[in-house]
């Protein structure tokens, strides 16, 4: 067996609208909706599609394919296309064996197949000539490895093995311990560094290298030694919870959210009031990129890419602010 990569080419932008429309027919007609559903899902979904403009040099254009990337629509459309083409394409490999195993997210594909009835440039050529809007890019073993997602495959004679995965363009750069946000946001990556760790099937040792990857960003980041073992031990005492059946859950499907905004560690002081009551509590911060833009613009559509500074390292970043 051998394992590959794929990951679609600019997925958003390449999406036909007409193709998006007549893979939405087919699940339609195929769940058994009426004609009537049918016609008026269809009308709605190509107006909405349509609604996709740009503005250059103050003038406004409408690309001939694509979808807004930034839509609450987009990631479903994309999705209803993209398994159209698994249903129609994808299921005839499973089903020969030619793919033992496949995987997809957003637009990250996994795949093992048996190399004694195919081969991975076989496999990318078919892929590519499925959909001439669809361009994917693959990547293949290096030394029984490859990396997907955020985890590393390590490909052994009878058995995989899973490590943890990061970019060698990661800065490990989180909210600073120091910074006026909430408790609950300066330590979100290390809860999903953390929940990472004790969920994927690694061995011990991966977990202790981990771990120790995870001491050494909090204590670039400011945070102490004891802040993180806490949230470990909270975590893990949460998934031991989660996996007896017979201990107590508490159900907080009759709680209402509601936000306040933390300007300072005092607001817990008004937000503790209704630490038992039926009401959550989340919060929004004032501190925003938008307050950083030194130079504020006076265009009636002030989209674009602004240059920042960072105040610390004195290095440059760039921000796209796309909404006006």
């Amino acid at each position: 067996m051998k394992v590959i990569t794929l990951d679609i080419k600019n997925l958003y932008v390449n999406l036909p609208i007409k193709g998006i429309i007549d893979t939405t027919r087919f699940w339609l007609n195929k769940n058994g909706n009426t004609n009537e559903l049918t016609k008026q899902t269809l009308c709605l979904l190509e107006t909405i599609l349509r609604q996709n403009y740009f503005q250059h040099n103050e003038q406004f254009f409408q690309p001939e394919k694509g979808i807004a990337m930034g839509s609450p629509i987009s990631s479903t459309v994309a999705e209803i296309y993209l398994q159209y083409i698994e249903e129609m394409y994808i299921k005839q490999w499973l089903d020969s064996k030619e793919i033992v195993y496949y995987k997809r997210y957003v637009d990250d594909i996994l795949i093992i197949y048996d190399q004694n009835r195919m081969n991975a440039k076989t496999i990318l050529h078919q892929i590519n000539t499925v959909d001439k809007n669809l361009q994917f890019k693959m990547t293949t073993e290096e030394n029984n490895t490859i990396n997907y997602l955020d985890i590393s495959i390590y490909r052994n004679n009878n058995s995989i093995d899973l490590d943890i995965y990061r970019k060698p363009t990661g800065t490990d750069t989180t909210i600073r311990f120091t910074s006026n946000h909430p408790h609950e946001h300066r330590l979100a990556a290390f809860r999903y560094y953390i929940h990472r760790m004790i969920t994927l099937p690694i061995t011990e040792k991966s977990k202790q290298e981990e771990w120790n990857t995870i001491l050494t960003i909090a204590k670039n980041n400011g945070y102490s030694t004891s802040t993180i073992n806490k949230l470990r031990m909270k975590l893990t005492n949460r998934r031991h919870k989660q996996q007896c059946p017979n201990m107590t859950q508490h159900n907080y499907n009759n709680k209402k959210w509601v936000t306040f905004t933390y300007f300072s560690p005092t607001i817990r002081c008004i937000t503790n009031l209704f630490k038992h009551s039926k009401l959550k509590i989340a919060y929004r911060t004032t501190n925003k990129i938008q307050q950083q833009i030194p130079e504020k613009t006076n265009s009636k559509n002030p989209s674009g890419i602004y240059k920042l500074k960072c105040n610390t390292c004195e290095k440059c970043m760039l921000v796209n602010q796309t909404d006006p």
